[in-house]
């Protein structure tokens, strides 16, 4: 299982502050079983690439040492299962929208590019559902009417400007989607 979480604005400040942030999280008891809820502690780590910055980071992996439960703790600045980084797919989200494929900046291939626009396009869409019902569930009077429709991405962005709070991430909506949905609908992510 993955916990997204906010562990620095981009690869960069991942490397200089992650420790900190997972150690403060820790000793905090933020990171607890989702069995037991009990306070999770440190058990390893593994590298993960990212393809388009060429560079490699270390995942910290958390666990309940009573229910033996595992969780990798990914930056929200990634994607669970992609190789390229969120702020990547994203970007290319946003944009084709508005460009033809073949148009779109990116390093990624073009079935990569048409496989994100149709399987992460998807998961936004049902996001945004269950981001809906999550915040009418917590006090938040949302209205279809007062959602703009077009283009999945930016109504995905509507729906988080409408959150009940505050929640600090690096900037990335889909990364921030999949930090309210980690934590309030496992185990759903986009």
């Amino acid at each position: 299982m993955t916990i997204i979480m906010y562990l620095g604005r981009n690869i960069k400040e991942y490397g200089e502050r992650s420790e900190e942030i997972i150690a403060e999280a820790l000793s905090e008891g933020k990171l607890q079983c989702s069995i037991c809820l009990r306070p999770m502690a440190r058990h390893s780590s593994y590298t993960r690439g990212i393809r388009e910055a060429g560079q490699k980071i270390a995942i910290t992996v958390v666990w309940c040492s009573k229910c033996r439960d595992w969780h990798a703790l990914l930056p929200d600045f990634l994607l669970p299962q992609k190789h390229y980084s969120g702020n990547e797919i994203e970007s290319v989200i946003i944009d084709s929208g508005s460009m033809g494929i073949s148009e779109l900046e990116t390093e990624a291939s073009e079935s990569t590019v048409r496989r994100w626009i149709r399987q992460v396009g998807e998961r936004i869409r049902q996001a945004s559902g269950i981001l809906k019902h999550l915040f009418r569930q917590a006090g938040v009077p949302l209205s279809e009417a007062a959602i703009e429709a077009g283009h999945c991405y930016s109504e995905l962005e509507q729906i988080l400007g409408m959150a009940p709070r505050a929640v600090r991430s690096s900037g990335n909506k889909l990364g921030l989607a999949n930090m309210w949905l980690r934590t309030n609908a496992p185990p759903a992510t986009l």
